[in-house]
């Protein structure tokens, strides 16, 4: 378990200094299909360097890299409001019960800091389901999907 680490968000001018590790993660915690992976990451990092998506890392005093959290700030046009996503969340060290919740809730704060009125958490990864029902959050909807030909 960690007992000293900090998050960090990275100023989109030093996300080329993580960008092997994002890229690392999103595929992990998204369950990518590496023939996705060109499309995909050039979007994530045009996002990442022009702040329409947000990168945050947990490092220990040691400056050893824990987790890497993505999130969007996206508008409900039904609603008529905004919600924070969490695309990503991936711990390369194993991460207690305890790093969940406190980085969840460094995440609730940081949409209620933004505005948003809702905090929502997307991803196709089994354990990252784990975390979200972990920390209080439910299905909103289920995707499902049927292969018609070819991709």
């Amino acid at each position: 378990m960690l007992t000293d680490n900090f998050i960090y968000r990275v100023p989109a001018p030093q996300i080329p200094a993580f960008w092997e590790a994002i890229k690392f993660a999103c595929s992990k915690a998204d369950n990518l299909n590496e023939k996705l992976y060109a499309a995909y990451f050039n979007e994530l990092l045009q996002s990442l360097l022009s702040d329409k998506a947000q990168c945050f890392v947990v490092l220990d005093s040691n400056r050893i890299l824990h987790r890497i959290i993505i999130t969007r700030i996206v508008q409900d046009k039904l609603r008529g409001d905004s919600e924070l996503m969490i695309q990503c969340m991936y711990s390369i060290t194993q991460a207690s019960s305890d790093d969940v919740q406190k980085h969840f809730a460094f995440a609730v704060s940081t949409a209620k800091s933004l505005g948003c009125k809702r905090l929502t958490w997307k991803s196709s990864n089994p354990r990252i389901w784990e975390w979200a029902e972990m920390v209080g959050c439910f299905d909103q909807t289920r995707i499902f999907s049927f292969n018609v030909g070819g991709v």
